[in-house]
């Protein structure tokens, strides 16, 4: 199930999808991306989820692809950065949806099962009058 809509990544586009584009499965990859981070899938969506998702969706969509051509064209050296490019940042590395810090920060109020707080008593309890 697509946690956002064809109408959420128009407006995290700010312009309406063109009939070649078809972002269904982004969609469902940046959704399954973000039910991974929550922990379960929400029903009803949020709207901050939804937009968390099209903005997923609308940041594969304009990135643009650079390929060892391109390195190579500008006087990069070509083994030397795909190296970098191998273990470098996600985002600028995978061709689909990726979480960035500032989506996760978005999506933490969201989120079950993450780390939590909590504190143990380590003193044993001592009854009184005894």
């Amino acid at each position: 199930m697509a946690l956002a809509s064809d109408a959420d990544v128009e407006a995290a586009l700010g312009r309406v999808l063109t009939e070649a584009e078809d972002v269904s499965t982004l969609l469902e990859t940046a959704s399954d991306l973000v039910c991974g981070y929550l922990g379960y899938t929400p029903d009803p969506v949020p709207d901050p989820v939804a937009r968390v998702v099209a903005d997923m969706v609308a940041a594969v969509m304009v990135k643009p692809s650079t390929t060892t051509a391109d390195y190579q064209a500008s006087g990069y050296n070509v083994s030397r950065e795909f190296a970098n490019v191998r273990v470098g940042v996600e985002s600028q590395t995978s061709t689909g949806p990726w979480l960035t810090a500032a989506l996760r920060m978005r999506l933490r109020p969201f989120r079950r099962g993450g780390r939590t707080a909590f504190s143990i008593d380590l003193a044993p309890e001592v009854e009184e009058g005894s």
